[in-house]
């Protein structure tokens, strides 16, 4: 047996028993006819594993690769379908880049498949084109043939689906239609054209391939039964018709039928939404899920007939839902962009936010986003005018790819001189703001816009102010502090008004970001240069920025410091800061009482009824008790002067008449009983005299007659009340105590009846109230007559 063979004995120097030193403890057995044995037993044993290995590295298919070949195999990739070939992950040895490798063994090949196997080899090297496989690099050992090509997968494959898109790839199906035409119109014939020989790279591009039966000259009925031999063959697909094989219809109809095919795959998939082999196309309801403008041409290319002079596939390119479609568009002139003129680009430049709306998610992210970073490399004007895209296309990315693909180029971007870039990007700062780190934002990109605040140019100082507010919570609150604040307080004082309006709602934006000292000492002074400021809209945005931040404030900062410029500005020349400012004023006071009630409520105090304020009010006399007092001393003192000297107790009892008060008396003269005090002299108060009739009659004493002769200077107390030197504050001051209502001095005290409260002011004259005299009632005097001419000009002072 074997295993006493190899016990038998080992030779020394040799794994299987050439001079192998003997065992410790163990004596060295003689040389002899087992030894011999055991050596060749072990030799055999390792040719039969190398040559397992080397078998089954065959059957892999890249025993043999020589070593000058560059690329790496990698895993396999599992296709949904049968084919000779097989897909491979690989990488470029020199820089590790990933690649696709195709492996076809010919082992269990026949001569028909090998040599349709080494057409797709020579076809994918020789055929250039945009839409087309790029081949790399191809070799042939004698184990079978490998070609190398960009990263792709099958159409068919799941991972070749975007599962977050919803809608139908049409510049996916453009970009295989487009290779489809440049095929036909060299003179070539696919012949397995359709959704099996279409592939997808990582960016989500069309790529044609599978070319074992594309050649020139072939015949319809020939590559109808090479297909099912040398394609790809997924189960219940849909079988080419029977006018393909009876000859009638052109050797390219074969593509046609696929064309048909891959439209009715690419729209009827993502109507159900289905990827994949999961999803059968029915090509008797296919033409349901198209678009109107596509289902003539797909009936044609169904059931192809003789062409007479056309292109199928050119004419469908043609038509407008291709030209119209913005993806078409937009990925069709990306593509041909180094050889646009500059006018052509500006207007695509120009158009190109507005034809992204229509621009499926994932066509923006992997395809229009790599084609604007290289564009924006370009020299001349592109970086200004690209960069707004990719901004707008870079937001959509997740925040590791916006780090890796666009942040290097923000950060780039913001170090150019060029002040068409920098507005760019001001402008979008506030899209991509999330997406930067804080790090970069305080290293590299703020110190940076600072110079912007003191830009020659406009439009950037604007662009730079706004651009605070997004720029503030993420800065380090030690450069808010030193140098934001500064910075506002500067902008305050620059010449444009339409910066300063920015500031100042600016500052009450970042507010909230600042210390509360450090915002409460900076609102005040931004907002008290903002009321002050010459631009309208200006001190608009002050009064509506101190609404907005008035909860920073303490009662009495608003109170005394801040509501008395608000004040100023209700009597604005310009009609809409008055209005605003009447709308604040309005807001603060609800806000400071609100302040104060809370604070009584703290304090334990209970807060004033509304019913104790409408007395107050009332108490304290209606808005004109003034201005009747007024106009009643200036009656009486003009009454005076034309009528002379008189006697005492007449000009008391004048005085009773010119004190009395139309409304009632103001809250300073009115008594708790609702009398108004009695003046010097034993007078009782009256009624009063209306002042709304100029022909009013006074009720006068049998002494004023002789009134005329005396002078201003011998007035009773009681005349002095009444020519109203007593019924204003300094008025009460200057007199002292009150005397009790009804006293008089050197006579007895005379009683009467309290007089009911006055009513409310009326134009009609009222009655006179019966005076009391000091010692004996008087004669009832004549009414004072004064001429017309008197009248008029006593009145004319007055306006009335």
């Amino acid at each position: 047996p074997a295993a006493a063979i190899l016990a038998a004995g080992r030779a020394p120097g040799s794994r299987f028993g050439r001079g192998a030193p003997p065992a410790p403890g163990r004596p060295n057995r003689p040389r002899g006819r087992h030894t011999r044995a055991a050596q060749v037993f072990g030799w055999r044993r390792c040719d039969a594993v190398l040559a397992m290995f080397k078998n089954l590295l065959s059957k892999v298919g890249w025993g043999d690769l020589p070593s000058s070949f560059g690329f790496s195999v990698g895993d396999k990739v599992d296709v949904p379908f049968q084919w000779h070939w097989e897909l491979h992950k690989g990488q470029k040895k020199s820089d590790g880049s990933p690649v696709s490798i195709f492996i076809c063994g010919k082992k269990d090949l026949d001569s028909q498949q090998a040599a349709s196997a080494k057409n797709a080899v020579q076809m994918a090297k020789s055929l250039r084109h945009t839409n087309i496989i790029r081949s790399l690099d191809s070799i042939e050992v004698d184990s079978g043939f490998y070609l190398v090509t960009e990263q792709v997968v099958p159409l068919l494959c799941p991972e070749a689906a975007d599962a977050e898109e919803r809608e139908p790839c049409i510049w996916g199906l453009y970009q295989a239609l487009d290779a489809l035409g440049f095929l036909h119109q060299s003179g070539f014939t696919h012949g397995l054209f359709g959704p099996s020989s279409i592939f997808v790279t990582p960016q989500g591009d069309y790529r044609l391939g599978g070319f074992e039966l594309c050649r020139k000259g072939a015949d319809a009925a020939a590559l109808l039964a090479q297909r099912r031999r040398c394609g790809p063959s997924v189960m219940s697909w849909p079988e080419p018709p029977a006018s393909l094989q009876d000859g009638s219809a052109p050797t390219s109809g074969v593509d046609f039928w696929g064309a048909a095919v891959l439209m009715a795959f690419v729209f009827g998939s993502a109507k159900a939404q289905r990827r994949g082999v999961d999803f059968r196309p029915d090509m008797a309801r296919a033409s349901q899920d198209l678009p109107p403008e596509l289902r003539k041409p797909f009936a044609s290319l169904a059931q192809p007939g003789p062409l007479k002079g056309r292109s199928p596939i050119a004419d469908l390119l043609q038509v407008q839902f291709f030209q119209q479609n913005s993806s078409v568009r937009v990925m069709s002139f990306l593509g041909s962009l180094h050889i646009k003129s500059p006018e052509e680009k500006d207007g695509f430049f120009e158009s190109l936010l507005g034809m992204l709306e229509s621009v499926p998610i994932s066509v923006q992210t992997k395809q229009v986003l790599p084609d604007l970073l290289e564009a924006q490399k370009f020299p001349g004007q592109e970086a200004a005018q690209v960069l707004p895209s990719i901004l707008k296309i870079g937001i959509r990315l997740k925040d590791e790819d916006f780090k890796t693909k666009v942040a290097p180029l923000v950060v780039q971007l913001f170090t150019s001189p060029d002040r068409a870039i920098r507005f760019r990007l001001l402008c979008s700062l506030g899209e991509m703001i999330d997406h930067l780190d804080d790090s970069m934002i305080n290293d590299k990109i703020f110190p940076e816009c600072v110079n912007g605040f003191t830009d020659s140019n406009g439009p950037i100082r604007e662009a730079t102010v706004k651009s605070l507010i997004y720029f503030v919570p993420r800065l380090k609150q030690k450069t808010v502090e030193d140098r934001i604040v500064k910075i506002l307080g500067k902008l305050l004082q620059d010449p444009e008004a339409s910066i300063r309006t920015n500031a100042v709602i600016c500052c009450g934006r970042i507010s909230s970001h600042l210390p509360k000292v450090v915002a409460n000492q900076t609102l005040t002074t931004v907002l008290s240069a903002g009321l002050k400021d010459s631009f309208a809209p200006c001190r608009s945005a002050a009064l509506q920025t101190l609404v907005a931040c008035c909860s920073l404030f303490s009662a009495e900062e608003l109170s005394s410091r801040l509501m008395p410029g608000v004040c100023q500005k209700l009597v604005d020349p310009d009609p809409s800061v008055s209005d605003t400012a009447f709308n604040v004023l309005a807001s603060l006071q609800q806000h400071v009482r609100q302040l104060v009630d809370e604070r009584r409520a703290q304090a334990g105090a209970e807060p004033v009824s509304k019913d104790s304020q409408a007395n107050e009010s009332k108490d304290a006399g209606g808005w004109g008790s003034w201005a009747f007092s007024t106009v009643g001393s200036v009656v009486g003192q003009k009454i005076m002067g034309s009528m002379g000297p008189a006697k005492a107790d007449s000009a008391a009892s004048l005085a009773s008449m010119a004190s009395s008060t139309p409304s009632g008396g103001s809250g300073a003269a009115a008594t708790p009983g609702g009398q108004a005090p009695a003046v010097d002299g034993g007078n009782v108060p009256g009624r009063g005299m209306a002042l709304g009739s100029r022909s009013s009659a006074a009720a006068a004493t049998p002494a004023a007659a002789t009134l005329n002769d005396a002078s201003d200077d011998d007035l009773s107390p009681g005349a002095a009340v009444a020519a109203g030197e007593g019924w204003g504050d300094e008025g009460w001051g200057g007199l002292g105590d009150m005397p009790d209502s009804g006293s008089t001095q050197g006579a007895p005290q005379t009683t009467s009846k309290p007089p009911a409260p006055a009513a409310p002011f009326a134009p009609a004259a009222r009655k006179a109230a019966p005076v009391v005299a000091k010692a004996k009632p008087a004669p009832k005097a004549t009414p004072l007559q004064l001429s017309s001419k008197e009248d008029e000009d006593f009145w004319k002072e007055f306006d009335m």
